[in-house]
């Protein structure tokens, strides 16, 4: 197993709202946090997305912008508009519908294809948390990427001829490209995201591994800075630099993850679970969801963190 195959192996598409923009003068959109993955891909024309963030990010024909976890941002022209809130253009977006959207306007236009992903176990890994709020994939990477560059172009086609039946390739194609771009998006050289650095960095990423299979030994901090070759304090401060998160609190939240997991999929007693997933006693899984439910989950990156592959 690989770090990358334990992000990826539990996304699976369930359900997917696509929408085909065509859009035209000078416009600009509001869309608010949504409870799934999202992604914009830019066909013709231009548009800049505005997280929030002093300088907006300029995408052109043939980028791919991604939010793995669904982060509210503005899209819009590359003129200064006032935003009109997305729900007004599309009140529902509901798993499963296709729609296209129409702005007119007298000055140039823009075709892009905007997708809402509903991943079952979207949230359920700790390593899929690391990732940033806003990735960004440039045409020239895609193009090094053959699957990706050519399920791109299969999905664009099946939108320009949907029909009743087009929904089911639609999903399985959406998936696949959220899958490669992840791929692209962490393997590019000097990462600047925490999930990126800790790929880079052997040790980290060998932790991290251990972490996720061996949960449920009873491992401390200072065996697995040990199996790293390094001493407990180094570990901890190089893990905290590629994570954002203290070894022990990190592998807290994936014994919490995999609990919660347990519970959901199986009638096992909680002092069962509690062993199954490395603590003693119910009291330890207690006190360990207990302080997870308390942080809201794993927001280790800045909200502003971006990540521009190109």
């Amino acid at each position: 197993e690989d770090l990358f195959s334990m992000i990826v192996d539990p996304l699976r598409l369930d359900g997917a709202f696509v929408s085909a923009w065509r859009t035209g003068g000078d416009w600009s959109f509001a869309g608010p946090r949504e409870a799934c993955a999202l992604f914009h891909y830019v066909e013709e024309g231009s548009m800049a997305i505005d997280i929030g963030h002093p300088n907006a990010i300029a995408l052109n024909p043939g980028d791919l912008a991604i939010f793995p976890h669904g982060g509210a941002h503005r899209i819009g022209s590359s003129t200064p508009a006032v935003s009109v809130p997305l729900e007004q253009i599309l009140p529902s977006r509901s798993k499963g519908r296709f729609v296209r959207v129409e702005i007119p306007g007298a000055d140039g236009s823009a075709l892009f294809l905007c997708a809402g992903l509903h991943c079952g176990g979207r949230s359920s890994s700790p390593l899929y948390k690391l990732l940033p709020e806003t990735i960004v994939i440039r045409k020239h990477q895609i193009e090094r990427e053959p699957l990706l560059q050519s399920t791109i172009q299969g999905l664009l086609r099946e939108v320009a001829r949907f029909q009743e039946g087009s929904s089911f390739a639609l999903l399985r194609g959406l998936e696949l490209i959220y899958v490669l771009g992840l791929r692209v998006a962490l393997d590019v050289e000097s990462p600047t995201t925490s999930v990126g650095r800790a790929l880079r960095d052997p040790r980290i990423a060998n932790a991290l591994l251990y972490m996720h299979t061996e949960y449920k030994e009873r491992s401390t901090v200072a065996g697995i800075a040990s199996s790293a070759g390094m001493s407990r304090s180094a570990f901890s401060l190089a893990f905290r630099e590629a994570t954002g998160c203290a070894p022990a609190r990190y592998l807290s939240k994936v014994r919490v993850s995999n609990a919660q997991a347990l519970m959901r999929t199986t009638r096992l007693s909680r002092e069962e679970i509690a062993h199954r997933v490395g603590y003693e006693s119910t009291v330890g899984l207690y006190l360990a969801l207990r302080s997870t439910r308390a942080t809201h989950g794993l927001h280790l990156d800045d909200p502003y963190e971006v990540q521009d592959t190109g």
